[in-house]
């Protein structure tokens, strides 16, 4: 099968599959859509309705406490509140006295309370109280039989308790199996005894509320329904009157009285949010039909699926075109793979596109260019794996030269009958191979300290000195042996003083070390000067000659291990290519760094940055003592061992 075939189908099968997949992930996401729009639908309809019965019962309160003061008043203008206790009346199954206002009897009078009424628009009673209850002689209520006269409000409730000790009442209450907001007033005759009672109230949920409520409609078939804590269902477009507390997502709404739910009901899956209305005690429902929201779902899953195959269908036509124009770019990237796989690192592919073949091209340009680099790289390291076996050869080789001829020397010497032995020759000849010895010495000392550097075993030990006094002896116990290859070396400071943390045995390496470098890169009669400069946090040290310099081109290299400026097979000097590898690495592990300022023919400078810290106080009594005990002459040589003059 061709790429150009693969193509077409990769892109028809990823269209389906995309297709398929949105399909499933809209119809998912609609679904979810629908039913978290529908379940906040019926939070924000559960907290509007909330709020309605809020201000409502605000109103109400507002109303009632007016229109009871309107009441009293209507009362008092009759006269004095009396009780006739001689006046006996049949009220309900009860012989009562009768309640007088001034001259006007109020028991049974059905006058007085229907015009309060149809001033308030409030319902209205009066209430004698007699035998531990407030028993209602007059009122606008009426049930099937007439007016609701004979009832009573019992010692046990609320409002009898607050109107028996004095204090008016305000608020719901039961009347006959339905709730009203209710204001009761005492009734108080002039000796100041309680004698009854007014109350004014008005239903919580009249006809045009409920009717408002169950016009809600949440989702097609959704509804609103008010049930209290009884279970007892208050409004509700069907079922009203019924209770339905038995059931376990009543149980649960009565539990947590406010969130969302989940349940069935008659064979019905619903989706409900719901609030407590506690002044009502009353708990606000509004509730969605499964069906509904699965209906809207699936209409919109229908759509997704229809207008994917229409694009699938244009997809075809589509991917035709986009194959044929990617096949070509392919191709020729191909090629030029085939170009590299056959060892040809020159090849370049000319595909300039800013899509993902183009980016492929260039990415395999990069890596054709990589490898040749790499490959460069790895010619190079061969040749200076080679170069360094060859120097360390080298240095090896010379001095035990050296120490074999002197040897057979020694051997020739003891070897002829002579009488007297000269003395002069034989300090020569141990001279020589204490000097090759030391060579030695030297290139073992360095390589061991290179391999502790790199294994992190190399440690410094920092300790608080004079470095201005260190420096300058160590610069001054060369003295002696640079004269003696007449040369000049000089010392000079800024300061005379400046105490700082520095480890004094790495820093003599150091200095004799670039002392050396300068003595042995430097001719008769040249002059090597060793400055030190106080900059505050930082100081200077420069080790400045007069000799042969560096090239430019070779002053990035000088640092790098065993790479020298010549050749070794034209080199002027000895040298393995570890000492100033080794100093880059000691002025490192202070902190601080190395350069080299060279001009080719004018002489070189090492300049040593090192910043000034001072370390927690020890025992550093003796310390510049004993150090210049240790810097002896057979320090010098070995660092100075690969000069031969």
């Amino acid at each position: 099968m061709s790429i150009k075939s693969k193509i077409i189908i990769s892109y028809l099968v990823l269209i389906a599959f995309s297709v398929s997949v949105l399909g499933f992930l809209v119809g998912g996401k609609s679904r979810k859509a629908v039913f978290a729009e529908v379940t906040e639908k019926s939070e924000r309809i559960a907290e509007l309705i909330n709020n309605t019965l809020s201000v409502r019962n605000d109103l109400l309160m507002e109303k009632v406490l007016t229109d009871i003061s309107f009441g009293c008043k209507h009362l008092n203008n009759f006269g004095e509140i009396r009780v006739e206790s001689t006046q006996l009346i049949r009220v309900g199954d009860n012989n009562l006295p009768a309640l007088y206002a001034g001259d006007k009897r109020l028991t049974l009078d059905t006058k007085t309370v229907d015009e309060i009424s149809k001033l308030t628009g409030d319902i209205v009673s009066i209430f004698l109280h007699k035998d531990n209850k407030l028993i209602r002689v007059s009122t606008t209520l009426k049930n099937g039989e007439g007016r609701i006269v004979g009832t009573y409000i019992d010692s046990d409730s609320a409002v009898y308790k607050k109107i028996v000790g004095g204090e008016p009442y305000y608020g719901a209450s039961i009347v006959e199996g339905e709730k009203y907001i209710t204001a009761y007033n005492p009734l108080v005759d002039k000796k100041g005894e309680i004698v009854g009672a007014i109350a004014l109230g008005n239903k919580d949920i009249n006809a045009y509320l409920e009717k408002t409520l169950n016009d809600i409609k949440v989702g097609k078939t959704g509804y609103v329904y008010i049930m209290n804590s009884k279970g007892d269902v208050i409004v509700h477009p069907i079922i009203k009157g019924q209770n339905i507390g038995k059931y376990d997502f009543t149980k649960e709404i009565l539990k947590k009285k406010e969130g969302r739910i989940e349940y069935e009901f008659n064979g019905v899956y619903k989706l409900a949010a719901y609030k407590y209305f506690e002044p009502w005690d009353m708990y606000i429902v509004a509730t969605a039909n499964y069906d509904d929201l699965d209906s809207s779902s699936r209409s919109i899953y229908n759509t997704t699926i229809i207008s994917g195959i229409i694009i699938l269908m244009l997809a075809s036509i589509i991917a035709l075109f986009a194959a044929n124009k990617l096949v070509k770019p392919i191709n020729k990237l191909k090629d030029c793979m085939e170009i590299a796989g056959e060892g040809d690192l020159t090849v370049h592919c000319d595909v300039n596109s800013n899509d993902e073949i183009g980016v492929l091209a260039k990415s395999f340009n990069h890596m054709v260019k990589e490898n040749k680099n790499l490959l460069e790289q790895a010619i190079q390291y061969d040749r200076l794996k080679t170069e360094f076996i060859a120097n360390v050869s080298h240095e090896l080789k010379t001095p035990l030269n050296i120490i074999f001829s002197t040897a057979q020397l020694f051997s020739m010497y003891l070897t002829k009958d002579e009488k007297e032995i000269d003395a002069s020759k034989l300090n020569n000849y141990t001279n020589t191979i204490k000097q090759n010895c030391y060579r030695l010495l030297r290139l073992v000392n360095n390589f061991i300290d290179i391999t502790k550097i790199d294994s992190g075993f190399m440690e410094l030990n920092l300790k608080n000195h004079n470095i201005v006094e260190i420096v300058e002896n160590i610069t001054l116990s060369t003295a002696e042996y640079i004269q003696s290859k007449s040369r000049t070396i000089i010392f000079d400071t800024d300061v005379e003083e400046k105490i700082m943390a520095f480890d004094p045995e790495k820093m003599e390496r150091i200095i004799l070390n670039l002392i050396s470098n300068a003595t042995k890169f430097t001719k008769a009669g040249d002059q090597i000067l060793v400055n030190f400069y106080d900059r505050g946090e930082h100081v200077f040290i420069s080790i400045k000659d007069t000799g042969i310099g560096i090239p430019k081109d070779k002053q990035q290299n000088i640092f790098e291990r065993f790479k020298q400026v010549d050749p070794i097979l034209s080199r002027s000097h000895e040298g393995s290519g570890i000492g100033l590898s080794l100093v880059k690495s000691l002025v490192e592990m202070h902190g601080g760094s190395i350069e080299v300022k060279s001009k080719y023919g004018e002489g070189a400078e090492f300049l040593i940055d090192l910043p000034a810290r001072i370390v927690a106080k020890d025992n550093n009594t003796k310390i510049v003592d004993d150090f210049k005990n240790q810097t002896n002459v057979e320090k010098i040589q070995i660092e100075f061992s690969d000069i031969y003059m």
